[in-house]
């Protein structure tokens, strides 16, 4: 069963704002579970794309695009293919 047990874990952060990270492009994650939270900087765009999983069929095609809200978490399987647009 995924995710019956955590043996590790390690974090990954990007901050979005104008002159740095401005989007994050189409990938799947080295984990079992990825949180993806909004901690709460004003800014319009950003929002989180996702595809199918790795290695099914439709890896590659848009499936979903959610609009981050500050205190948020989404929860999904790390190899679910998702990205980042740019912020505006």
């Amino acid at each position: 069963l995924e995710g019956a047990s955590l043996s590790r874990h390690h974090s990954f952060l990007v901050e979005y704002e104008p002159g740095a990270d401005l989007g994050l492009d189409m990938h799947s994650d080295d984990s079992d579970v990825t949180f993806n939270i909004c901690l709460g900087k004003e800014f319009s765009g950003a929002g989180l794309v996702f595809c199918g999983q790795m290695g099914s069929g439709d890896h590659r095609k848009m499936q979903l695009k959610y609009e981050h809200k500050k205190g948020y978490c989404v929860v999904h399987l790390g190899r679910h293919r998702h990205g980042a647009d740019d912020i505006v």
